[in-house]
């Protein structure tokens, strides 16, 4: 089926549109004396409806109960000036309508004023009514076509700001994905790296069945990510009491080490046997809490204590202290107890192969060597 050509929708008349549209309401507003029944029968003749006051009270009675697209005003009223009714008009609040005044003789400067008011057109007496319809016609397709385009903004803004509600939405949906991706990715990346610290460590002591050369490996991996400090391993013997199974001496005098890790050996490994955590102490008062009088010993240190416990049961106590002036690293702690269980579970196994030709409950605990020479490690 055949369209309608471009061009000839292009040229539909002012009056077209105006008829195509809802019915357009019309405001009449002139003396009785100088009414024309012909500008409202050619009005009429275009589809559009109107009303008819003689003064300026009834006008802007009928415009504030009744809405109008276009009043037609006589500049010369019995009750008032038709300008300063036209501008009230114009002012109304809401859609009001657009104004066309008629004027005797308007001057040129008349119809500038008009026009600066917001009036839409001035029209001289004696009124031709097909020229009255004419400028009618298009001062309601002007202001139809104006209150279209302030109603299509308030929608586009309506919708602007629908858009930019969930555009901030939607952003702080991504930021708290992205920032659970992130956390994820953390997660993952620190149990990857414990898995391959768990795998490595257990890799190097697999073949370790010597209680000193799995003591001595146990000490060197963690001296390799503590970095320089001071650390025993203590060994439970016999009697429930702990000795000294190996050490290495970063900064103590040698003439006094081996002194300090036998203290130490009494009275902070008993302490910390039962303990199921990595702990840390920064300070003086920290370490006096748990250790007592006996703080002394690790004054102005850092420590980390941790117990190695496989099967609910102590295997070793690991100790590593060093000056408060060269903390510790943060993630030092996770790192240790992955370590201190894998000493564990391989210190376990190293016991059950020494002693695999006695029954469990005749193993014996681990007696100190005096023929050592003071440590395993130095």
């Amino acid at each position: 089926m055949a369209g309608t050509p471009r061009g000839e929708r292009a040229r539909k008349t002012t009056a077209q549109r105006v008829a195509a549209a809802p019915a357009a309401r019309v405001l009449l507003v002139e003396p009785a004396a100088k009414a024309d029944a012909h500008a409202d029968a050619a009005l009429t003749g275009h589809g559009v409806e109107c009303s008819r006051v003689h003064c300026a009270a009834d006008a802007l009675a009928a415009v504030t109960l009744e809405p109008f697209d276009l009043a037609v005003v006589d500049v010369r009223l019995p009750d008032a000036d038709g300008l300063e009714l036209a501008r009230e008009i114009i002012n109304q609040p809401g859609q009001a309508p657009c104004v066309i005044l008629i004027a005797d003789a308007p001057t040129l400067d008349d119809a500038t004023d008009a026009l600066r008011m917001g009036a839409a057109d001035i029209v001289a007496r004696p009124i031709d009514a097909h020229d009255l319809t004419a400028r009618a016609l298009r001062a309601i397709a002007a202001a139809r076509a104006a209150r279209e385009q302030t109603a299509e903004i308030v929608r586009l803004r309506r919708n602007c700001r629908r858009l930019n509600d969930a555009r901030q939405q939607v952003t702080r949906q991504i930021d708290s994905l992205c920032n659970d991706l992130a956390d994820a990715y953390q997660e993952l990346a620190e149990q990857m790296s414990q898995v391959t610290l768990a795998s490595e460590f257990t890799s190097m002591l697999r073949n370790e069945l010597d209680v000193e050369a799995l003591l001595r490996t146990s000490l060197e991996f963690i001296l390799a990510r503590s970095g320089p400090t001071n650390g025993a391993i203590f060994l439970p013997s016999n009697h429930c009491d702990f000795s000294l199974g190996a050490y290495v001496n970063y900064n103590f005098p040698k003439d006094t080490v081996d002194v300090l890790l036998d203290h130490l050996a009494d009275v902070l490994a008993p302490r910390f046997q039962d303990e199921n955590e990595v702990l840390r102490f920064t300070d003086d008062e920290a370490i006096a809490k748990r250790l007592g009088d006996d703080a002394h010993w690790l004054a102005d240190s850092g420590l980390i204590v941790f117990s190695c416990r496989h099967e609910g049961e102590c295997l070793a106590v690991v100790a590593l202290f060093r000056d408060n002036a060269e903390p510790f690293a943060d993630d030092l702690d996770a790192q240790l107890r992955i370590i201190g269980d894998v000493f564990a579970k391989q210190l376990a196994r190293v016991i059950r192969i020494h002693h695999r030709h006695k029954p469990e409950n005749a193993w014996p605990g681990f007696e100190e060597d005096d023929s050592a020479d003071g440590g395993l490690a130095a």
